[in-house]
């Protein structure tokens, strides 16, 4: 009896390991979050400035990212002063709003993304490096 109690939460534990494993975020380096972008070919646009470069657009969206940790689990909320109601929230390795990239089902949005926000807080960046394409060339 013990031991069909033990393989099954052994069964039970694996189960949530595989779940929260599957659904969590990761840390990204500098280095493959560069190289995601530079293979994502993120074109400049003349409201940038004409000097601007794709290395340049590139190494400010690398530092824009540096505000979640390089993480793309990061949520991060946003008031208007402390304590009051949250405005608005930023998914994701690059912190895009729920009111002009993506759909949090919790305030209205443009969602130019067409996406929920939740696919911005997986381990997978290529969705967001398209979303964040998509807002670059909505400016």
């Amino acid at each position: 009896m013990k031991s069909v109690l033990s393989v099954k939460m052994l069964a039970a534990l694996a189960l949530v390991l595989l779940v929260f494993g599957a659904t969590e975020g990761r840390i990204l380096s500098k280095c493959e979050l560069k190289e995601q972008l530079e293979a994502a070919q993120i074109p400049v646009i003349r409201a940038m400035g004409n000097k601007m470069t794709v290395d340049d657009l590139i190494a400010r969206l690398v530092c824009m990212a540096s505000a979640s940790g390089f993480n793309t689990s990061y949520v991060k909320a946003i008031t208007a002063k402390p304590k009051a109601p949250v405005i608005r929230h930023l998914y994701g390795v690059f912190q895009l709003s729920d009111q002009l990239a993506c759909d949090s089902g919790m305030k209205p949005s443009l969602n130019v993304c067409n996406m929920s926000c939740s696919a911005l807080i997986d381990d997978d960046v290529t969705d967001d490096i398209a979303c964040l394409k998509t807002v670059i060339s909505s400016m």
